[in-house]
């Protein structure tokens, strides 16, 4: 089977969702091998790439992960804010750390190259609310302040978003300087805990809210001819 044929079996598949789609990722894989696969992943918009990975996390990646470039992560990235609504000022924001998490996680550690994460890595941070994204990790987490203190030798578990943050510490100094900054005016200039919550709740909101606008921007909700206003003659 061509490249065009298999991209096509994997666009049909993805009209079924994320796990009919990795099924035929994994038969393109079984069948014709990683040569294959990864020409097919090249041909996937970002917004396909969006719902490739959907149902993904670090304990069962997508097959596509390894094969994707930064522009396709970076557009990946955009239309994340595009798997919740509006987020009001009541939002629990910690029930979103998981989406966020699941979806970083195995775009930047997935590869066991280092020059790859710290190229994913990179491509996050050229994004407008990418640093925003793991400080949004660090919002009410124990270790954070523990990392960000004293980030040489912290131990982290493998393919969390402590690692994030260590990857951050090696890779980019200044940009984790700058999220302990973020973290310590959060934190440390409050008077209480009442304030400090407060403080996390308005950061996390409106992060959630900035990524779901753009995500809306980029992929406006199809206009149906109800909805449309029409102009009597």
């Amino acid at each position: 089977m061509t490249t065009t044929t298999n991209t096509l079996a994997v666009r049909a598949a993805l009209q079924s969702g994320a796990g009919a789609a990795e099924a035929q990722l994994a038969l393109i894989a079984g069948n014709t091998g990683d040569n294959q696969l990864a020409a097919v992943v090249a041909d996937l918009t970002a917004a396909e790439v969006a719902v490739m990975v959907s149902d993904a996390d670090m304990s069962k990646p997508s097959l596509a992960h390894s094969f994707l470039t930064v522009e396709q992560f970076l557009g990946a990235f955009a239309r994340l804010g595009g798997r919740w609504g509006e987020v009001d000022a009541s939002a629990d924001y910690l029930r979103f750390q998981r989406d966020v998490e699941d979806f970083l996680c195995p775009m930047i550690l997935v590869s066991p190259e280092p020059a790859r994460r710290a190229e994913m890595l990179g491509t996050l941070l050229e994004h407008e609310l990418g640093l925003d994204a793991l400080f949004f990790l660090t919002l009410k987490r124990e270790e954070t302040a523990a990392q960000l203190k004293n980030p040489h030798g912290f131990p982290f578990a493998h393919g969390t978003w402590q690692e994030l943050l260590a990857l951050l510490f090696e890779h980019f100094p200044d940009k984790f300087r700058e999220l302990a900054t973020l973290a310590h005016d959060l934190e440390s200039q409050k008077e209480n805990d009442d304030e400090r919550e407060d403080a996390r709740q308005e950061f996390g909101v409106a992060f959630l809210s900035a990524l779901h606008e753009e995500a809306v921007r980029i992929d406006p909700p199809a206009t149906t001819a109800a909805s449309e206003d029409f102009v009597d003659i």
